[in-house]
C-alpha cells in the first residue's frame, strides 16, 4: 500500500517538475541567486551537499532533543521540504515522514542539488501573499534580476521558519529579525556552509 502511494507521489512530483522545467532553467541561469542558495543552505540544511536527501544526524539530534529535553525541532532537509511542497502533504505522521524521506532520496535522480534548492525557493511559502520567491522579492521591491545583498538573502530565508503574517505582528517581525541576524552571524563566522 505505502509503495503504491510513494509511486503515485513520485509521478506527481515528476509532473510538477516537468511543468516547472522552464523556470528551473531560468533560475539556474541567474548568478545573483547563487548567494540566496548559499543562505538557504546556511539557514535550512547545513549538510545539504553532504547527504542524499535526508540527514540522519539531524534526525537523531531531533529525536534525542525530543526524548531528553522535550524540545521539538525540525530535521527536514531541503529535499524533504521540496517534497512536502510538491505533494502538498503537511500532516505530521510517521507514515508521511517515511514517504517524504524515500521521495527526497529519489529527487537526486531528477534534479541537481542546485536545481532542488532553486525549485524550493521558487515554490516555498514565505508568508501571506509571499508564496514563492518572485512574490517575496516583489514585496521587497525587488525582482529576479536584482542584486541581492547578504542581508536581503538572510531576511528572505528567515521567512521560511517564520512566515510573514498579513498584518504587522511585532512579535513575528522580531522573530524574523532575530533569525535574519542569526543567519548573517553564521555566514560571517563560517562562510557559505560548514
Amino acid at each position: 500500500m505505502i509503495f503504491k502511494e510513494i509511486q503515485l507521489d513520485l509521478d506527481k512530483i515528476k509532473e510538477k517538475i516537468n511543468s516547472e522545467r522552464k523556470n528551473i532553467n531560468e533560475y539556474s541561469s541567474l548568478a545573483n541567486l547563487n548567494n540566496l542558495v548559499d543562505f538557504l543552505v546556511i539557514g535550512e540544511d547545513r549538510r545539504f551537499y553532504k547527504h542524499r536527501g535526508f540527514d540522519i544526524i539531524a534526525i537523531i539530534r531531533a529525536i534525542r532533543n525530543r526524548l531528553f529535553y522535550n524540545k521539538k525541532e525540525g530535521a527536514s532537509t531541503i529535499e524533504q521540504q521540496l517534497v512536502r511542497v510538491l505533494t502538498n502533504q503537511y500532516r505530521r505522521t510517521l507514515k508521511r515522514k517515511i514517504k517524504e524521506i524515500i521521495l527526497a532520496t529519489k529527487l537526486k535522480k531528477i534534479l541537481s542539488k542546485k536545481e532542488i534548492a532553486l525549485l524550493y525557493l521558487k515554490l516555498a511559502y514565505f508568508g501571506t501573499e509571499k508564496q514563492g520567491l518572485e512574490n517575496t522579492l516583489r514585496s521587497l521591491n525587488l525582482n529576479l534580476n536584482s542584486e541581492l545583498s547578504d542581508l536581503v538573502c538572510a531576511s528572505i530565508i528567515a521567512r521560511l521558519k517564520y512566515p510573514e503574517p498579513k498584518s504587522n505582528s511585532t512579535i513575528k517581525l522580531l522573530f524574523i529579525k532575530r533569525r535574519t541576524d542569526y543567519i548573517i552571524e553564521i555566514h560571517n563566522k563560517h562562510g557559505k556552509y560548514y
